[in-house]
């Protein structure tokens, strides 16, 4: 069996990556891989090319100023594959970049089986993309379960094997344990707040999120209200801090799904994250801030009537939507406000089932291995 390719360009992609090469291994042992992934792929990696953090870059300003760098990687990618005499590649979200190289990987080595893992977000922009995966594609592994139906007449195997956080998304330790290591009261209500895993998202969504906790602790009707911030691993805890700016706020490493299930409410980036929030069942609302030009071009392609990854899964709003100006720390108050109340923190749980019952079974990561081993044997 020839050696497997594996790209991962973002924290969400290693996640995926980490869950699914521990299912190949774990069926072929003697499998070869090598690629880019963060701490959960490296493990698994025999050859390690280069890290998540080195792609780990978004919006179209951000992209441009980083494409030599890019050019580079994708340049030393094809050398190696080259080398190592891939048999196929398995490329996980990240779309611009892995479509990039998966047409240069078609043009230089034909007989290359591509598979990508994570439908690109088509439906929600660049519709136009949609024939050109379907054409360059051998193979694409669906998280949602109408993604399949997008690609109906093209050549591409797509196929939906259900989402591998089903199975991931659980608290690291239980309740008591967290208020231990914390120093928690569970007397007192927790809002969990999560920013993003990169740098530029904590630059622009922690202050407002940080105004919010001061502004509360200060308040005699918001004093009790205890803040966490789980550090996502792609982040320095030290660089969060001082964006922070003396804010209560506990950080939390190595904790990414326990602060989020023991909390009573959360403030959430948009992205995975959402899901991640949705399956733990905690009521949350989607903030999301990005570069004023990047908004604007978004604004012109985006083909979907939510933003929010939850939403577009659930076909409704079920976590309110803050997006841009929005994200201010009066606007946040009245949205956690609501999250805070009992009742409407039932609606909110009950809303939030319809997002679990939309990503199928336990062992997506475990099908998809062995879908993708018995196409390489």
């Amino acid at each position: 069996m020839k050696t497997l390719l594996v790209i991962a360009g973002e924290a969400s992609g290693d996640l995926h990556g980490a869950e699914l090469l521990r299912e190949l291994k774990a069926r072929q042992p003697d499998l070869r891989i090598i690629g880019i992934g963060g701490a959960g792929m490296t493990p698994y990696l025999d050859r390690k090319l280069a890290d998540v953090s080195d792609l780990s870059v978004m919006g179209f300003v951000e992209v441009l100023r980083h494409i030599p760098g890019l050019l580079r990687l994708k340049k030393e990618i094809l050398r190696i594959a080259k080398e190592e005499n891939i048999g196929a590649a398995l490329l996980i979200d990240y779309q611009s970049f892995n479509l990039s190289l998966a047409k240069s990987l078609r043009k230089a080595m034909p007989k290359v089986l591509l598979n990508q893992y994570v439908c690109p977000q088509v439906w929600a922009w660049k519709v136009g993309r949609i024939p050109v995966l379907g054409n360059l594609l051998d193979t694409l592994y669906c998280l949602f379960d109408f993604e399949p139906t997008l690609f109906a007449g093209l050549p591409v195997e797509a196929v939906w094997m259900g989402h591998p956080l089903v199975e991931v998304v659980k608290p690291e330790v239980d309740r008591e344990t967290f208020y231990r290591e914390t120093g928690l009261d569970p007397a007192h209500p927790v809002v969990a707040l999560l920013p993003g895993s990169r740098r530029s998202e904590i630059q622009r969504l922690v202050p407002p999120l940080a105004q919010l906790a001061k502004a509360w602790r200060a308040d005699s009707t918001h004093r009790d209200v205890q803040w966490v911030l789980p550090v996502a691993p792609t982040l320095d805890c030290n660089f969060v801090a001082r964006v922070l700016d003396g804010a209560p706020v506990t950080l939390i490493e190595s904790r990414s799904y326990a602060p989020r299930a023991y909390a009573d409410a959360a403030l959430v980036c948009s992205g995975t994250a959402t899901l991640e929030t949705a399956l733990l069942g905690t009521p949350f609302a989607i903030v999301y801030k990005m570069n004023t030009l990047n908004y604007r071009i978004a604004k012109r392609f985006v083909k979907v009537p939510h933003f929010g990854l939850a939403n577009v899964v659930a076909g409704r709003l079920v976590a309110p939507e803050l997006l841009q100006d929005e994200v201010n720390p009066e606007r946040l108050a009245l949205e956690l406000s609501k999250l805070l109340d009992p009742v409407c923190a039932v609606s909110a749980r009950k809303g939030l089932a319809e997002v679990r019952a939309h990503l199928g079974e336990p062992g997506a990561a475990g099908r998809v291995a062995e879908h993708l081993l018995g196409k390489m044997s």
